[in-house]
């Protein structure tokens, strides 16, 4: 049957169609979907496309994807944020993200100030609830910007205009902390940590002093509510208590360390049963943390919450002696059904395991390879922590370091703390605490909360001097760091 010229015509017209349609990128509805359904969706490509095209609104997100990225560029984040502000006459919400990127990122507070300021001159910030809110996230990560009247003012019509999802608990707990209201704080910081995630970290740092204490405590008044809590919310607080948990561990061990170091060995002689009691008194108390954090952290993860999956997923790999293989494996095949390449890189660290018979160093270098090819931003980290526990042969301390300090000079701020963590605990060359602690700030003032715990594990045993040392040689590797 032959095919007239018209109908060849249309056959041609209709293939050309299909093959501009597969070669071209998504919409940014689409874009948005994937990430509905991936939030680890590889959707950069697509969005910088966008973005190129000067669609604001896809720069905005595009900022908003690569924010929440270990290695990406902060420079590049700030940058997509002011070009879909335009100066105010764009999308007004971009500020609103760059604050929350500078609240994270102590690094980027001063440099950013003088533009940040600027920018709350360029639109009217009573005009409509987009502005407003915008106003006040300016406002929690520069009280100094808004004046106190103008604050009170705003968040005011904030709570008479927003009519769903609402959440002025943090902005009154920052507000009545500038105002010096110490108590108002105290109880809008407790209201705002159950509906607001940033607001646990915040409320930590509220507490001063003797926040190691207070926030556990707190923690428990909150179990009986733990369950209707939103999962990030109790994700947060698991982690926050592991890392309190983690500082408490170290202070105890180095303390016997000293106790033990303190007494010849001719000297020694059977520890008194007032020791004794002492002794078992801590450790008690160190289990009930422990058995805290654990509770938390499991709620999040029977709630199918991927973080609190992962995380706990590293917590079993980091600790092979207190878990198995089995029930590892069963956690990763859980996150696989959700954010497969996720659970692709715990697989490589799961197969990195030297106390496990399911060691497998040809399969963990296998797929070490093909998330490098996909793009993964972990993967760079995963291959130095190949070489970091000897996976194939004996540890490569030197190698390791080199690949984490490559990581490190792409702007994957987690590669300091890994950095800070080999020289905290690496053996030989690479155990140098000064350096732990120098790498440890940069982590932190990078955003890498991680750090907070190292850091404080290294003040309780580096004398002042190392400090000062430490803190010499962290402004120099700042600078590398943010340039």
């Amino acid at each position: 049957m032959s095919v007239n010229m018209p109908s060849r015509l249309l056959l041609a017209s209709i293939a050309l169609a299909c093959a501009s349609a597969a070669t071209a990128g998504q919409s940014l509805e689409q874009i948005r979907y994937a990430l509905y359904k991936d939030p680890s969706a590889e959707v950069t490509r697509d969005l910088r496309e966008l973005a190129a095209r000067g669609d604001l609104a896809s720069t905005l997100l595009l900022g908003d994807v690569l924010a929440g990225r270990d290695d990406a560029s902060r420079t590049e984040v700030v940058a997509l944020y002011r070009k879909a502000f335009a100066d105010g006459h764009g999308l007004v919400p971009a500020l609103a993200s760059l604050a929350r990127l500078i609240d994270r990122t102590p690094s980027l507070r001063e440099a950013q100030r003088p533009w940040v300021a600027q920018a709350l001159t360029r639109y009217p910030a009573n005009l409509d609830p987009r502005n407003t809110s915008t106003t006040l996230e300016v406002f929690l990560a520069y009280p100094e910007l808004v004046e106190v009247t103008q604050a009170a003012q705003l968040l005011e019509l904030y709570q008479r205009a927003c009519l769903l999802g609402c959440r002025p608990e943090l902005y009154h707990a920052v507000l009545a902390e500038r105002q010096g209201d110490r108590a108002g704080a105290e109880h809008w910081y407790r209201q705002a940590v159950q509906v607001d995630v940033r607001a646990i970290d915040r409320y930590y740092a509220f507490l001063g002093e003797r926040q190691d204490a207070l926030f556990p405590a707190f923690a428990d008044q909150l179990e009986a509510q733990r369950e209707q809590l939103p999962v990030e919310i109790v994700h947060r607080i698991a982690a926050l208590l592991d890392s309190i948990t983690s500082v408490q561990r170290a202070e105890l061990d180095a303390d016997r360390y000293e106790r033990q170091a303190a007494t010849s060995t001719l000297e020694k002689l059977p520890p008194s049963p007032e020791q004794l009691a002492r002794d078992k008194a801590q450790d008690d108390a160190l289990n009930l943390a422990s058995a805290r954090v654990q509770r938390w952290r499991d709620v999040a993860v029977a709630r199918g919450f991927v973080p609190a999956m992962v995380s706990k997923a590293n917590y079993m790999i980091s600790n092979p002696t207190e878990h198995n293989a089995e029930e590892t494996q069963a956690l990763i095949d859980q996150v696989r059904e959700r954010e497969p390449t996720r659970a692709k890189a715990l697989q490589a660290q799961f197969y990195m395991v030297n106390n496990w018979l399911t060691l497998n160093p040809d399969k963990a270098r296998s797929l070490i390879e093909e998330l490098r090819a996909s793009g993964y931003p972990g993967a760079g980290l995963l291959q130095a922590e190949y070489y970091s526990k000897g996976v194939e042969d004996q540890p490569d301390q030197e190698k390791a370091l080199a690949l984490f300090q490559a990581e490190a000079d792409k702007g994957n701020t987690a590669a300091w703390y890994r950095m800070a963590t080999l020289h905290a605990y690496g053996r030989a060359l690479c155990h140098d605490p000064v350096k732990a602690y120098a790498y440890a700030r940069v982590a932190l003032d990078l955003g890498e909360r991680s750090a907070r715990s190292l850091l404080k594990r290294l003040e309780k045993t580096l004398p002042k001097d190392d400090i000062e040392r430490a803190l010499a040689a962290r402004n120099g590797l700042f600078k590398e760091a943010t340039l």
